[in-house]
């Protein structure tokens, strides 16, 4: 590396760090819900040895049903013990993972393509890009993922080139480490590897003793999968295109019932199980590479999109377009001597979609993380592309072009992300539930039975982060109703909390009791008895506190 890139590197790094890690504790507004559990798991691991369920340092955790994997959370240890059990602890991994990847990215830029140029402009694409500037923001198995993912291509591009068995165990320990990280990884990391295998067979079976890779990622893979099948299972059951119960009934069942032979061969040939998954699936993986996603809208989970805004600058639009078109001339020429990598950049991309596509809210940006890398080295080259081959005056247009749509770009996701998304969509996280909580734990209230309605949106999970409360005693104390029929599992109660809907008939009038509803909920005729409303920054109120004392 030249002194000149090195420098630009740091300031880079720095550039990307600040974005990472301003105010973290505060934006976003408030934990979500996978934040509180990873949160209050590992805290409870710190305290007890035992996740909320009581297991002993189990590999996998059942969470809220979703059975979440080993590694960020017991990443998340060491930053609970410095911090608490905090906004800051649960966000610190996911930020640290990814201010090392705009490092990283530039070494894998390089290793694919030796060029500083391409390698630089793809760490500062993923630097600025706001996809990666939030998933780095909250907690995210998938970004520690995508970080294993890079540094294990790098390792594996230059065990191809230095024919070092040692690189290639290195590159086998790091792609089965995503295996341990994030359920999306099952499908992609595999799907990854296969490529490399198949494109770099040749090369690979050079290396002397090559197999000993494989059987060390064999061995450190089977390990997690172990223990994982059935939570796999259990988890894609839940989030799949049938995870939804009316599906079969909606999707497949009516349709075949508007047709005059409902029962005819023809008519199940049409309207099956089968053929409803191959077009949703499909419909599902194109949107996941179409403009709304990438460039206008984002995807429509909350927890991981600014809503409104695209996961990527319209300027890499363009950027995008030129790098596409110089990896597929060079994919078919033969005369280029960087054609596998150019292939292996094309299938990264092209593999992405599908962990996604397979879910019933696809396109979902966390899910489809791990295409961030291959977009950000492939922005490098377009922007390589449009200015190195180009006349001086053409290259100073296309320099000047890009920097103000940059800073266009970068201006206005700054004033959405810190000023209005906070705002805005503070009813979305946990902002709420931190006003709450010192309420119910305060001097007049901390010995009062409370009743907390939509045990379905986890409060416990909130009310348990934000209150420091004894997880040794919850872990005696919850109580869970039945799982549902997408395997998913919601408290009922623990303490003197109970998780249930409010009869307002009933419950008014039990004694030495807080009933905690939404405002929607919260019968006007009661509000003699109302102790507290929990407002947003908008003003609007989200939690309605009331006392039947009163």
């Amino acid at each position: 590396m030249k002194n000149t890139s090195f420098y630009l590197l740091a300031a880079i790094t720095l550039l990307a760090a600040f974005l990472r890690l301003y105010r973290l504790d505060s934006i976003p507004p408030g934990i979500n819900r996978d934040e509180a559990s990873i949160g209050i798991t590992a805290s409870s691991l710190v305290m007890t040895g035992k996740d909320e369920y009581g297991k002993v340092l189990p590999l996998s955790f059942e969470s809220f049903g979703d059975w979440k994997l080993p590694l960020y959370i017991y990443t998340t240890i060491p930053f609970i013990k410095i911090f608490g059990l905090s906004e800051i602890a649960v966000r610190l991994p996911s930020a640290l993972a990814g201010i090392a990847s705009v490092v990283a990215i530039y070494f894998l830029g390089y290793a694919l393509f030796a060029s500083e140029t391409i390698a630089l402009i793809a760490s500062l694409s993923l630097a600025l890009m706001p996809w990666h500037i939030h998933i780095s923001r909250v907690e995210s198995e998938a970004i520690v993922a995508v970080f294993f993912t890079i540094v294990g291509s790098i390792y594996f591009l230059k065990a191809m080139k230095n024919k070092s068995l040692s690189l290639l165990i290195s590159s086998a320990t790091l792609f089965a480490l995503t295996y341990y990280t994030y359920h999306g990884n099952h499908i992609s990391t595999s799907l990854i590897l296969i490529g490399l295998f198949a494109i770099y067979w040749k090369d690979i079976i050079k290396i002397p003793r090559w197999w000993m890779s494989f059987c060390v990622g064999v061995l450190i893979t089977g390990i997690i999968l172990a223990y994982t099948l059935s939570a796999d299972h259990t988890k894609i059951s839940g989030i799949s295109i049938f995870g939804d119960p009316t599906v079969i009934h909606t999707k497949i069942e009516l349709p075949r019932l508007s047709h005059d032979t409902p029962n005819a061969i023809i008519t199940k040939l049409i309207h099956n199980r089968f053929t409803y998954a191959i077009i949703t699936i499909g419909h599902n993986y194109l949107k996941s590479y179409g403009p709304d996603f990438l460039f206008i809208q984002g995807g429509g989970n909350r927890a991981h999109n600014i809503m409104g805004y695209g996961n990527l600058h319209g300027i890499e639009s363009l950027t995008l377009l030129l790098g596409f078109s110089w990896i597929i001339l060079h994919i078919f020429t033969q005369t280029f001597n960087k054609q596998k990598e150019a292939t292996y950049l094309m299938w990264w991309i092209l593999l992405s979609g599908i962990a996604s596509a397979i879910t019933k809210d696809a396109p979902h940006s966390n899910r489809m993380l791990i295409v961030v890398p291959a977009l950000a080295i492939t922005t490098g080259i377009g922007v390589h592309f449009l200015i190195y081959s180009s006349s001086r005056l053409w290259k100073k247009i296309a320099i000047i072009v890009l920097i103000l749509g940059y800073i266009g770009g970068m201006s206005h996701y700054l004033d959405e992300y810190f000023v209005h998304f906070p705002k805005t969509e503070a009813a979305s996280w946990g902002y709420a539930y931190k006003k709450l909580t010192p309420i119910l734990f305060s001097k007049e209230n901390r010995n009062k039975n409370i009743i907390m309605t939509h045990p379905e949106s986890s409060p416990y999970a909130y009310i348990l982060f934000y209150s420091g409360y004894n997880l040794s005693e919850y872990q005696k104390q919850a109580k869970r109703y039945p799982i549902s029929r997408d395997g998913y599992t919601d408290v009922s109660g623990f303490g003197r909390f109970s998780f249930r809907p409010i009869n307002w008939d009933t419950d008014t009038t039990v004694p030495n009791t807080l009933l905690v509803t939404t405002a929607k909920e919260a019968p006007s005729a009661l509000d003699p008895k109302v102790i507290s409303r929990i407002s947003l920054p908008t003003g609007q109120i989200q939690f309605v506190v009331m006392d039947t004392d009163k």
